[in-house]
């Protein structure tokens, strides 16, 4: 077996994470990829919480900077425009870092996450008009 057992607490504390960076909906539908595999469990129950849960920079600063990361590497950037509309971080200031990624990384990595940034401005409103049906 590559991975130790997980404990519950471990796996409290990767759903803990999941919630507070990505709010109680979207962050529900992310802690499903806990039980997909132990490579996933292993990742956000051991390693992601030891990044995300420092506080020595703010929660607004690290959703920014992993836009920015995410935007350059040409990575999915939608979690985390995701976890910004959650925590109330403006559009505007979410393209800003996209334009600063791609000014920095080559322009086609933020006329992508520009695309992705759409999308998931668009299953966001998807989600909260299929919770609201449900109310």
């Amino acid at each position: 077996m590559l991975y130790k057992p997980f404990t519950e607490a471990e796996l409290e504390r990767g759903r803990a994470m999941f919630l507070r960076i990505f709010g109680p909906d979207y962050g529900a539908e992310l802690c499903e990829q806990l039980e997909q595999n132990d490579f996933n469990r292993q990742l956000m129950t051991r390693i992601a919480p030891e990044v995300w849960d420092q506080e020595v920079v703010d929660l607004k600063t690290m959703i920014l900077c992993a836009i920015g990361i995410v935007t350059a590497a040409r990575h999915d950037v939608g979690y985390f425009v995701r976890a910004g509309i959650h925590h109330g971080i403006a559009r505007e200031e979410m393209e800003a870092v996209i334009m600063l990624a791609g000014l920095e990384a080559g322009f086609p990595s933020a006329g992508e996450a520009r695309r992705r940034m759409d999308a998931a401005y668009a299953a966001h409103q998807t989600m909260l008009d299929r919770l609201e049906s449900k109310s």
